[in-house]
């Protein structure tokens, strides 16, 4: 992982050799995990899927379960329903839970490049006043870009032709990888945050982006949710009745803390790294300096990111 700033010379360059890896972490695109999981679904016979179709309402009858009408006429009942469908999720409105929502005041678009030079296997990323850039390696030699950036200048880029536009992604990444020579379809989504103060509801429990939502200038948005996965597997998974009140108590007030945390995190590096002032300019040059300089946190920083990914 390589690491800039536009108003400074510090870089800060991680490699997994520094703690006898292969590798820090896989980019994946979305595509090829949601193949991925529904092809596991369908090995499994005891999983049914409603697709397409949408939850109409939900209530909770006296023998303590949630019931689901959809909108095709279908009615389900179980003793857990998890929320996962995602920041705008339709089924946190219908269950009552509230979400708390802030406005970057940016959008971030996303598009697959292919550039004169190789991506070296290597995660590059470059601040800028408007917001970070990221290119990110894809295993076909392409790379991924995360570019977000204020809303003003987001909108002049998503107006330009693919050519324009790469070359204007070509100066903004001081062409590191060359020449941007050919790009994808190109989205774009406006950032914020997003936090729930209830997460569990009776029998009903968000997880993923319908309980919570960072800055993507990390990329830890999907890996919390992946964190939310796996504490709630290791608290309930195996249960005859995996409604447990203690375990998913202590699943929100775990999750909520941790989630809470990276919200406030991302949102400083964000403001952080995107002030421009002289005196915030010099400190953070001579903070990403020391960082480079000292192998010992170099390392703690990996460990802990890939804690966080694991």
């Amino acid at each position: 992982m390589f690491i800039w700033h536009e108003n400074g010379d510090a870089i800060i360059h991680f490699d997994s050799f520094e703690i006898a890896r292969d590798h820090l972490g896989t980019i994946i695109e979305n595509q090829q995990i949601i193949g991925a999981l529904r092809r596991a679904c369908e090995s499994q016979p005891e999983i049914g899927r409603f697709e397409p179709d949408a939850i109409e309402s939900i209530t909770e009858n006296s023998q303590s379960v949630v019931s689901l009408k959809l909108i095709s006429g279908v009615n389900l009942e179980a003793d857990l329903l998890l929320v996962a469908d995602g920041r705008n999720s339709s089924t946190r409105d219908l269950a009552g839970l509230k979400a708390m929502h802030g406005n970057y005041d940016q959008i971030a678009i996303i598009a697959n490049v292919a550039t004169e030079y190789p991506h070296q296997h290597t995660a590059w990323q470059r601040f800028l006043s408007t917001g970070p850039l990221a290119m990110l390696p894809l295993a076909n030699g392409e790379s991924s870009i995360v570019w977000s950036c204020d809303t003003a200048l987001a909108d002049e880029l998503q107006a330009m032709d693919d050519d324009s536009f790469c070359s204007a992604l070509g100066r903004a990444f001081e062409y590191k990888l060359g020449e941007v020579r050919n790009i994808g379809r190109r989205l774009g989504f406006p950032l914020g945050w997003h936090s729930c103060d209830q997460w569990l509801r009776d029998r009903i429990l968000l997880i993923g982006d319908a309980a919570h939502g960072v800055h993507p200038l990390a990329g830890q948005g999907v890996n919390l949710g992946f964190s939310d996965v796996e504490l709630l597997t290791r608290l309930i998974g195996g249960l005859d009745n995996p409604w447990h009140r203690v375990r998913l108590r202590r699943f929100e007030r775990q999750r909520k803390s941790e989630t809470a945390i990276a919200t406030q995190l991302f949102s400083g590096l964000k403001w952080f790294y995107g002030t421009d002032s002289f005196g915030l300019n010099r400190v953070r040059n001579l903070g990403m300096h020391a960082i480079q300089a000292n192998p010992w946190c170099r390392r703690m920083l990996i460990k802990q990111a890939i804690r966080n990914m694991a």
